[in-house]
């Protein structure tokens, strides 16, 4: 072995270590999501909270139906929505008499409800 080998070696090997030691010094990096409306494609999703913030209180599939979150325990909650459904959704409220319609929601739409349809809603009806 020649002497810039052996010189070599020996400082290779104190540079990888540094370089070790720097790297586990510094914070992991994170990828940093945009917050809120997380939602699966082909699904209607609802929030407590206003732009898809707060827990998720409704997740239903695209088939045509009215789906009753007030008996699911989850009504007068809803704040904000992302329609993925490939179809419209009406947002409803229950008055007691009838179902009131608060918003209609086409494919692809995402929001906040207005402050007169926030935390009221009883229902989601795809395809409505």
């Amino acid at each position: 072995m020649s002497v810039v080998s052996r010189v070599r070696t020996p400082l290779l090997a104190a540079a990888v270590a540094v370089g070790a030691l720097a790297a586990a010094a510094l914070p992991a990096a994170t990828v940093s999501a945009s917050p809120g409306y997380d939602c699966p494609g082909g699904m209607f999703c609802g929030w407590d909270g206003p732009d898809g913030t707060g827990p998720m209180i409704v997740q239903v599939e695209s088939i045509c139906a009215l789906h009753d979150i007030g008996n699911g325990g989850v009504g007068d909650r809803l704040t904000s929505y992302w329609n993925r459904t490939g179809k419209t959704v009406g947002i409803y409220n229950w008055t007691g008499e009838e179902w009131q319609l608060l918003a209609s929601t086409a494919d692809n739409t995402r929001g906040t409800l207005p402050p007169w349809a926030d935390n009221i809603a009883d229902a989601v009806w795809v395809c409505g």
